[in-house]
């Protein structure tokens, strides 16, 4: 399981409110979750499960941390934690938007610029790299080709919208 993973989502949503953030991370380790295999060894699951930027497991109630956080300044508090992100964020946990407000969790904010579109909840990162045959970003010819074509998907899109 990704411990430390867990607790720094688990204190994203706790300090920040950073309910989508964390769930958004915490489901990465769900994915990788749901195709380990318990008779595969370690190397072999990570072969297969790998995530560079998110490795782990999510939560897992059968497994015995005691050794695992014997050197936890509170290794109580952190399984109560582990246990709760796996309560709040696994992906059958809903709650609705009173129920985030109530928890103090709210809908944060996209530093990422786009100009045309200021103030707009829109991550051209997120945006670029999830289209199928991207596969490079950054300062390039595709990048930039790319995003103008996706402004354009957008602008007429959300012009929907404004009416």
């Amino acid at each position: 399981m990704a411990i430390g993973h867990m607790l720094w989502v688990h204190n994203c949503l706790t300090a920040y409110g950073m309910y989508e953030f964390s769930k958004d991370r915490y489901g990465m380790l769900e994915k990788a979750s749901a195709s380990w295999s318990k008779s595969k060894s370690f190397e072999e699951n990570m072969k297969k499960n790998f995530n560079p930027g998110n490795p782990g497991r999510s939560f897992d109630p059968d497994v015995d941390l005691t050794e695992a956080l014997k050197d936890h300044y509170d290794p109580k508090l952190a399984k109560s934690k582990l246990a709760e992100v796996h309560e709040w964020l696994n992906k059958r946990a809903t709650f609705t938007d009173e129920q985030k407000a109530e928890k103090g969790w709210k809908q944060a904010y996209n530093l990422t610029t786009w100009e045309e579109f200021p103030g707009e909840i829109i991550s051209v990162s997120n945006v670029l790299l999830g289209r199928m045959g991207l596969k490079e970003s950054g300062p390039n010819k595709l990048a930039a080709e790319e995003a103008k074509s996706m402004r354009g998907i957008v602008r007429r899109s959300s012009s929907k919208y404004m009416e």
